[in-house]
């Protein structure tokens, strides 16, 4: 099977990017921090602009707050016909602006074995996009936005340099994405979706 950890970026996409201003005042990066196993990595996102007069770290914690809580549901790899499992939890600490995100994707995922599963730490004073590495999908992006979520892995080793994106609606009740991943030349290798129901 290829699976997908879209659900990764999604679950980051979720802990993180929770807060859209309009009116434009203030600049800032965002950074995201991986730990796998004993590895931990931060990043840096570009620079963007939020709303004045507001306090958009205190908005980017409350949405994070409302994605709070443990979820199930599973992937589906409708190309190759294959399936596994999907675990998550979204947990938010608003005094340090900080929400921790851990995924576990059981199964045959990249055609490989099943995966350790990882933990994505998101500062929530910084606003998005958030750039990120984990050692499953390389580098890569997330927005949410509206209860929109993209990511982006830009190269997975383990697929000989595919990319992967993966889009689709997150709120409250759970997650409904849609996921495919190109061939470097642009060509799609395969694709499939994640569906994960609130369960805590």
């Amino acid at each position: 099977m290829r699976r997908l950890g879209p659900i990764v970026l999604t679950l980051m996409l979720l802990a993180a990017g929770c807060g859209d201003d309009d009116t434009a005042s203030t600049t800032s990066g965002a950074a995201a921090t991986t730990t796998t196993g004993a590895a931990t990595t931060t990043t840096a996102a570009p620079a963007t602009t939020t709303s004045a007069g507001e306090d958009p770290t205190a908005e980017r914690v409350a949405a994070a707050q409302e994605l709070e809580g443990d979820y199930e549901g599973e992937w589906n790899n409708t190309t190759f016909d294959s399936t596994g499992p999907v675990t998550a939890s979204i947990a938010v600490d608003p005094d340090a602006a900080l929400a921790t995100f851990t995924l576990d994707l059981g199964g045959n995922v990249f055609g490989a074995a099943d995966p350790d599963p990882f933990t994505v730490e998101i500062d929530l004073s910084q606003e998005g996009p958030y750039q990120f590495t984990t050692e499953l999908m390389g580098d890569g992006q997330f927005t949410l936005a509206d209860g929109i979520v993209f990511f982006t892995a830009f190269s997975i080793d383990q697929l000989t340099g595919a990319s992967m994106e993966v889009d689709g609606t997150v709120n409250s009740s759970g997650w409904d994405l849609f996921y495919k991943i190109l061939n470097p030349a642009g060509s799609t290798f395969a694709e499939g979706t994640v569906e994960a129901t609130r369960v805590g």
